[in-house]
């Protein structure tokens, strides 16, 4: 079954089972009026001093933050740099101006994180510098974590939850992916994970980043089709790992099939390892798998990374699904390791 948190809204102003993908940073914090915070300070984590706000900047701060809009993500890193601390009675969350507010676990290992643009936090660096010129700093401050609430939704299925919290725990699984489980995955959805495989693999925090510091050149909306898609579609082309349905559509949000699957998931391997195979395929449907696909399939088969629905039918044209794809994405990601 799967997991929701459900907890009171009276200190939200949003749906804490269904976590929007943008709110403002009031509601983020649940503070709603500068007259409920009692103090805000301005610490850094990495020497656990910090300074105190005065009440005018106090008020400063709130009235620049409050409508600011915050974006979710999910962060394995939320503790580090420069934090404000804002109390408003017995109650404390503190802003990462490196990475947000962090309202909850996200399964181990990872955070549920609120963060503002670049030009909006380039509006509170001011604080940077007012806590690094400051010669008050005092001893002692304790840094908010809010490790009380667990955002992860597992899977329906039994046999996917502990994909789920692996993908979670290593990066790899959206947020947006824990209300979809069931459904077929699309071409999109499905380069976002082998996107995430690729970046968390080399040690970086996303796809873009890992083109850009490897000096990676594509092209945005090289298909018809893709305004507006996820960038990793643009890459993973860029990157010779996926093709479009012709020369000028991708058909993002159409189904993957499993022999098509098997495919994309044998071409990220070959960037990391030798991939080959002399076995051959035993399932009754053997010969249904297209030419082109045979030998991926064979492969992804023979390194158990993606198995037949049966013990007799391996349903190379069958759709495939979300958990089903998390779960040979975390395979994957496994054998490359």
């Amino acid at each position: 079954m799967a997991m929701f948190i459900m907890l009171s809204l009276t200190a939200h102003a949003y749906n804490v089972v269904n976590l929007p993908e943008s709110m403002t940073l009031a509601d983020a914090m649940g503070i709603f009026d500068a007259g409920e915070i009692t103090r805000i300070t301005v610490s850094d984590v990495s020497d656990g001093r910090y300074i105190e706000l005065e009440q005018s900047k106090i008020r400063e701060f709130y009235n620049t933050a409050q409508g600011m809009t915050v974006y979710r993500t999910v962060n394995p890193t939320p503790f580090r740099g420069i934090a404000v601390n804002v109390y408003a009675g017995e109650n404390v969350k503190s802003y990462y101006l490196n990475s947000g507010i962090q309202i909850g676990l996200y399964g181990s290992e990872n955070y549920i994180c609120y963060k503002l643009s670049d030009k909006d936090t380039e509006q509170l660096l001011y604080l940077d510098s007012k806590y690094k010129d400051s010669d008050k700093k005092a001893s002692g401050e304790e840094i908010h974590r809010e490790t009380g609430n667990n955002f992860l939704k597992l899977p329906p299925s039994p046999w996917a939850q502990s994909f789920a919290r692996e993908a979670a725990s290593k990066s790899l699984l959206p947020y947006d992916f824990t209300n979809i489980y069931s459904e077929n995955i699309t071409r999109e959805q499905f380069c976002v994970l082998l996107g995430n495989l690729i970046a968390v693999n080399d040690n970086y925090s996303s796809l873009d980043a890992y083109m850009f510091d490897n000096g990676g050149a594509y092209l945005k909306n090289y298909f018809e089709d893709c305004n507006g898609v996820d960038n990793s579609v643009n890459i993973l082309y860029a990157l010779g790992i996926v093709n479009g349905r012709d020369e000028t559509h991708f058909d993002p949000y159409g189904t993957i099939t499993r022999e098509e699957a098997a495919t994309l998931l044998c071409k990220v391997a070959e960037r990391y390892i030798w991939v080959g195979t002399e076995t051959h395929l035993t399932y009754e449907d053997a010969a249904s798998i297209s030419e082109w696909a045979r030998f991926y399939v064979t492969w992804a088969n023979e390194y158990g990374i993606m198995t037949g629905i049966s013990e007799t039918e391996f349903a190379p044209q069958g759709n495939y699904t979300v958990e089903q794809a998390v779960a040979t994405v975390i395979r994957l990601y496994n054998l490359i390791q």
